[in-house]
């Protein structure tokens, strides 16, 4: 783990010594991988859309501040901090926030391609590497 210096221990993380890695224009996020998930400390900021996509990979979406307008399969509803969205494996979702927001995302399994932006940006795609 090569993110921070003054760790006590190889098996903890500090959120904000995590590089931020852009996935967007304007979505940046912070990875962590493990075994069979991979965890992404999400901020988007006032006025993002995240454009609708799918992927193989189960979603669980965590929103820790602020709110976003969803898109989940065919429902629209508004996500705000405390809420938690399950996307289903190959369901379309995306959404738009006009406060921004920060949340968690977990992949299971991790998604190959970000594991790959992971590479590129010189972080471990696998746990205390």
């Amino acid at each position: 783990m090569a993110y921070a210096a003054n760790k006590k221990s190889k098996y903890v993380y500090t959120i904000e010594d995590i590089p931020l890695v852009p996935l967007t224009e304007t979505s940046s996020t912070r990875f962590v991988a493990a075994d069979g998930a991979l965890l992404s400390f999400i901020q988007n900021p006032p006025g993002a859309v995240f454009p609708m996509h799918s992927h193989d990979a189960v979603q669980i979406l965590i929103i820790l501040e602020g709110s976003e307008e969803h898109v989940c399969g065919d429902e629209k509803f508004t996500m705000t901090a405390g809420d938690v969205c399950i996307h289903p494996s190959g369901m379309v979702h995306g959404g738009t926030t006009t406060t921004g927001f920060k949340g968690i995302d977990v992949f299971i399994p991790p998604r190959e391609d970000y594991l790959e932006l992971m590479a590129k940006h010189g972080l471990p795609t696998k746990p205390n590497e």
